[in-house]
C-alpha cells in the first residue's frame, strides 16, 4: 500500500509577535496528519450504518443489516450478521489531502482481466468512514469526486460503534449532527467533518449550515404519527417559502416522510420532496415505505450532538 501525505504546505515564521503568541502561529492552521498517521483511524472494524447503490438501500435485506466491513491495507470484507460474506475486494489505499483517500477495490470473482473500481473515502470525525466507488458500468466517468449511491457508484456509511438498542419512545427533539444528506442518492453535505445540523423543536425543524446559525435554510414545522409504522413525519416546509426553491416545494408546504430510530442516540429519515402534480391534493402524496433515496426521495442519517 502507497500511503503518503499529499499536501505539504510551508509556514513562513514572522517576527511580529501578537500577545505573547506570533501573528504566524494564529494564522497557521494545525498540520494535517500524515498517512501513516491517519492509517490507524481507518483500519479495522467498522459497523454499517448506510449500504446505498443504484437508487437502494442494501440494508432492506435482511441479510444485510447489522453487518460489519473490516478494513486492512489489502482488503475491504463486508460480511453480514451470519457471516456470510456480502462483498470481499482487494484494495488499495493512498492519502489524497487529509481526510480524503484514494481506494480502488477489486471484487473477488470478477475476472482476472477486469479493471479495478476507482472510489474515494474520507474520514468524518475519525469515527465515521464514508466510501464511495464506480460502479463498473460507469467505469467511463471515472474515479468519483463525491459519495452518491445512484446508478454510477455505490456507498458505504461506516461507523465505529455498533448499534443499540432503539428507544421506546420516539423523541426528535434537540439538535442532531446530519452523518449524511441524500438528494437524488448524492451526498449534499461535505463528507469531511462537516458542521451541519438539524434541530428539532416540539413542532418546529430547521437544517443549520452551522449549530450557531440563527435561521435554517431549509425549515418549517413538522407533526409525528407514531402509530404508523415507521413513524411517520408531516413536514411543513416554510423555508425556502412554499412554491420556491431547486426543487419547488408545494404551495402548502407539505411534505410526507417516515422516520426511524437505529438506536437512543441515531436515527434515519426519508422524505418525498417531488413526484406529485401540481394540482394534487396533500392526501395524494405518499409516504415513503422504506429508507432510500433516488429522484423523489431524500435521506437523511444523524445522530444526537454531544454536549
Amino acid at each position: 500500500m502507497k500511503i503518503r501525505w499529499l499536501g505539504v504546505l510551508p509556514v513562513v515564521a514572522l517576527a511580529m509577535s501578537f500577545a505573547g503568541t506570533s501573528w504566524a502561529e494564529k494564522r497557521a492552521k494545525p498540520t494535517p496528519p500524515t498517512a501513516e498517521e491517519e492509517w490507524p483511524s481507518i483500519e479495522g472494524k467498522w459497523h454499517v450504518l448506510l449500504a446505498h447503490e443504484d437508487n437502494k438501500n442494501l440494508l432492506d435485506k435482511p441479510e444485510a443489516k447489522n453487518s460489519v466491513v473490516t478494513i486492512s491495507d489489502k482488503r475491504l470484507q463486508w460480511t453480514g450478521a451470519d457471516g456470510k460474506p456480502l462483498l470481499s475486494a482487494a484494495c488499495t489505499w493512498k492519502q489524497q489531502a487529509s481526510p480524503r483517500w484514494m481506494v480502488d477495490l477489486k471484487p473477488e470473482g470478477e475476472a482476472g482481466d477486469d479493471p479495478e473500481l476507482p472510489g474515494v473515502a474520507c474520514l468524518f470525525e475519525k469515527d465515521v468512514l464514508k466510501i464511495s466507488w464506480r460502479r463498473k458500468a460507469r467505469l467511463d466517468k471515472g474515479r468519483p469526486t463525491g459519495f452518491a449511491g445512484d446508478h454510477a457508484q455505490g456507498y458505504l456509511l461506516l461507523r465505529r460503534q455498533p448499534l443499540g438498542s432503539p428507544p421506546g419512545k420516539v423523541n426528535l427533539e434537540g439538535q442532531w449532527k446530519l452523518l449524511t444528506a441524500l438528494d437524488d442518492s448524492l451526498e449534499k453535505i461535505r463528507g469531511d467533518r462537516s458542521t451541519s445540523v438539524v434541530e428539532f423543536g416540539p413542532d418546529t425543524f430547521a437544517w443549520k449550515g452551522r449549530p450557531e446559525d440563527k435561521a435554517g435554510g431549509f425549515a418549517g414545522g413538522y407533526t409525528l404519527d407514531t402509530s404508523a409504522r415507521p413513524t411517520r413525519i408531516k413536514f411543513k416546509v416554510t423555508n425556502p417559502p412554499p412554491g420556491t426553491g431547486a426543487t419547488p416545494t408545494p404551495l402548502d408546504g407539505f411534505m410526507p416522510g417516515i422516520v426511524e430510530f437505529l438506536d437512543e442516540d441515531t436515527a434515519w429519515l426519508c422524505f418525498r420532496e417531488s413526484g406529485w402534480g401540481g394540482k394534487d391534493p396533500p392526501e395524494s402524496r405518499k409516504y415513503p415505505e422504506s429508507f432510500f433515496s433516488d429522484g423523489n426521495m431524500n435521506l437523511w442519517i444523524f445522530q444526537r450532538s454531544k454536549p
